[in-house]
């Protein structure tokens, strides 16, 4: 597929995502006329140039220096190359000046012995970075796209080169970072291209993507976790021999073993159903795998937990709702004792939104263990269309309660208005009664009653 395109001096540059730049006269073009056949017309380019293999050219753009033929091209597959398109017989091959995972970062670990990182995604790559000088040491390629990495920790690799990867189809592999020497690489301080990554073991525990790897404490067990919703155990040595495999109730999330202050070997499976097992470690001596590798009778336990968010939100309506109550109580009480009048209006009680647990759960995140026996979880943060619906009636209740509170407060204004006016028109007819009795030359005439009464009114 032909990507972008540029017209140069009379000729007609494109690329695409074979990873070719090719130049064509456009002159020719533009007079071409199709066959009588249809409007194909084909011709060969004037210049031709491969960038390389697995190349996916989506964007050129042209050096900024006059008269350069340097062009810098953008790889789909996550490089940046630098071409000469002159096409003469001393041009340089095409130069990768960056080079980039493509997509997102599926798995990331640092060496405990180095300021080395490693990182895999999805596009079949693991790359190791020396993170202080800020540079990639060395890139390897596999067949299917790394889900899942771990560093080895020094307790299991003295030198601090052993990587473990998972991939999507299952497998995970042994990788051993060395340099061309054959010497492990214990620290950054290697140009580019000095180091590599070498195969040492592969094995295939899961039948999906390895979603999660784990070393035990002792560094003497490795656990890896998978979608297919299982958990396989391995020895740790100079060749990883199986123990077992449980059945989780969910595909894996991440694992964690307990630390090593505690008096129990225990594994956290944390599953993205929402579910957390605990299981014991295996113990790598009595396991006999001769007919099944099934640790059916593996202690464990398992929890299943629910997003309380949409509870702690009802809770914070009913204890406002709790409080307006009490408050327009008091107002209301203090109303009729001014007013001497009975209580004849009764309240209605507020429908309080429905608590919401979304289905399916919130997947989980991340968790660990903060003392034997307790830990701790982290949910991820899943707004559904029906949680929205519930927290939009939630916040409708909350506004009404509001407004109700509002209109109580405007009530009780208004009644206070009308029992000073009550008073008012009672002193008022008082006040003409006793007018009315009073002799007739000293009596106030209609005129200033009405005068008295305007002011009366707006007092």
């Amino acid at each position: 597929m032909v990507q972008p395109f540029a017209l140069e001096d009379g000729q007609l540059m494109t690329t695409g995502s074979d990873g070719v730049v090719r130049v064509w006269d456009f002159e020719r073009i533009s007079v071409a006329d199709g066959n009588s056949d249809g409007s194909r017309f084909e011709m060969e380019p004037i210049n031709e140039l491969v960038v390389g293999p697995n190349v996916r050219l989506s964007s050129v753009v042209r050096s900024s220096l006059s008269d350069s033929f340097v062009w810098f091209a953008q790889d789909s597959n996550g490089a940046i190359w630098k071409l000469d398109l002159s096409f003469t017989n001393m041009s340089p091959d095409p130069e990768c000046l960056f080079s980039f995972h493509v997509g997102m970062i599926q798995g990331l670990d640092v060496s405990k012995n180095s300021h080395l990182m490693a990182t895999t995604t999805l596009d079949r790559s693991v790359k190791v970075f020396d993170f202080l000088a800020k540079r990639e040491l060395t890139t390897s390629r596999f067949t299917q796209g790394g889900t899942a990495l771990c560093w080895a920790p020094p307790v299991v690799n003295e030198s601090g080169g052993l990587l473990v990867a998972g991939f999507e189809d299952g497998v995970v592999r042994l990788l051993e970072l060395h340099d061309r020497h054959r010497l492990r690489v214990v620290s950054g301080s290697r140009s580019e291209g000095d180091a590599m990554l070498s195969l040492r073991q592969a094995f295939k525990p899961h039948n999906a993507a390895v979603t999660a790897v784990a070393f035990e404490q002792n560094g003497k067990i490795l656990a890896t976790g998978s979608a297919d919703c299982t958990v396989f155990f391995f020895t740790v040595g100079g060749k990883y021999n199986p123990i077992g495999f449980i059945h989780v109730p969910g595909p894996v999330q991440a694992l964690e073993w307990s630390p090593g202050s505690h008096r129990e070997n225990r594994l956290l499976v944390l599953c993205q159903s929402g579910h957390v097992v605990e299981v014991q470690s295996p113990d790598r001596e009595t396991q006999n795998p001769t007919s099944t590798f099934h640790l059916s009778a593996l202690p464990r336990k398992s929890f299943k937990f629910k997003s309380i968010k949409s509870q702690i939100k009802r809770e914070e309506v009913i204890a406002k709702h709790k409080a307006m109550k009490e408050k327009k109580k008091k107002e209301k009480e203090e109303w009729l004792k001014d007013a001497k009048q009975p209580d004849e209006k009764q309240e209605e009680e507020e429908e309080l939104p429905p608590i919401y647990i979304p289905d399916p759960p919130s997947p989980l995140c991340c968790g660990f263990y903060s003392q034997p026996g307790h830990f701790w979880l982290s949910m991820v943060c899943r707004h559904t269309h029906t949680e929205k619906c519930t927290i939009i009636k939630m916040i409708m209740a909350k506004q009404k309660l509001q407004s109700d509170h509002l209109h109580q407060e405007a009530e009780l204004k208004i009644s206070e208005k009308q029992k000073k006016l009550s008073k008012l028109q009672k002193k008022f007819k008082k006040v003409l009664n006793d007018n009315q009795n009073l002799p007739e030359h000293i009596r106030l005439k209609p005129e200033v009653q009405m005068q008295t009464l305007g002011c009366v009114c707006v007092q």
